[in-house]
């Protein structure tokens, strides 16, 4: 239901999905993809002690470019 429920609500999990689907895998190998993604993501957050930004990913591009 996690899963459901991310790539319905957080931008970064829909276009996560989206992607996959257009490449052509299938609905559950998507689910399973960003289920993986979430757990790491959790993961992650844990280990630095740090709070989940949804725009990490942009803010992360702004410094790049």
């Amino acid at each position: 239901m996690a899963t459901m429920s991310a790539i319905r609500y957080d931008e970064n999990f829909k276009t996560f999905h989206d992607r996959l689907k257009e490449n052509g895998k299938h609905t559950t190998q998507a689910q399973i993809a960003v289920m993986r993604k979430i757990i790491i993501t959790a993961h992650s957050l844990y280990k630095n002690n740090s709070r989940y930004d949804v725009n990490f990913n942009a803010n992360k591009l702004k410094i790049v470019a």
